[in-house]
């Protein structure tokens, strides 16, 4: 059985971008479920006061923490933005209760060789590659989210299947055929999110329709 692993940018796109992302995302690739090592997100938001150096929590969290501050410190007209990642970012407990999100602990072993591969490719954050290590664990069955180019280098280079949030896209339109405004609320819900797309990949999608 294919088992998805899912690196903090996809994880935080789809859960920012729309209230039902992460569906559309498994629904997309036919899966039950996506994993993700403790590095990408391990609840632990509330772990520290919000004002305290969070750079040893997830990197989910940290985005959280983030988008909290923001609506904390602006004024609500500029904080809107912010107050729509996490009321979609809602949907991550559902997931989690129901088992369609699945966060993984690396061994003692598999730490190891995350802090080998921290070395070998430096470019490449502490989920980046605990994502790698996690996807080497489930060997041929598994295949990495990830839309930074140097990651998806590096699972080349490991012979580490990969699709990126625009082969999402392509696989969502191609077999749920969403309908236009479906298309264009989670497209304009990605740009909110910081992640654009190419207008020449929307229009190709559009044709699709």
């Amino acid at each position: 059985m294919t088992q998805i692993i899912i690196d903090t940018v996809v994880l935080r796109v789809m859960s920012f971008a729309h209230p039902q992302g992460i569906e559309i995302l498994l629904d997309a690739i036919n899966v039950s479920c996506g994993r993700f090592p403790t590095e990408v997100y391990n609840r632990d938001e509330d772990n520290l006061p919000l004002k305290v150096n969070d750079e040893e929590l997830s990197e989910l969290a940290r985005g959280l923490r983030y988008a909290q501050r923001q609506i904390q410190q602006l004024p609500p007209t500029e904080s809107r933005r912010f107050q729509t990642w996490l009321k979609n970012a809602e949907q991550l407990n559902h997931h989690f209760d129901q088992g369609s999100l699945v966060v993984e602990i690396l061994t003692v072993e598999e730490l190891y060789k995350r802090e080998m591969l921290q070395i070998n490719y430096p470019q490449l954050g502490k989920g980046e590659v605990a994502c790698l290590v996690l996807a080497q664990r489930y060997q041929v069955q598994a295949v990495f989210l990830s839309s930074d180019d140097k990651a998806c280098e590096v699972a080349k280079e490991l012979k580490i299947p990969h699709l990126t949030l625009p082969d999402i896209l392509e696989a969502w339109v191609q077999t749920k055929q969403p309908t236009p405004e479906e298309l264009n609320t989670l497209i304009e819900g990605m740009a909110n999110a910081q992640f654009g797309l190419k207008r020449s990949f929307i229009e190709q999608l559009r044709q699709r329709l």
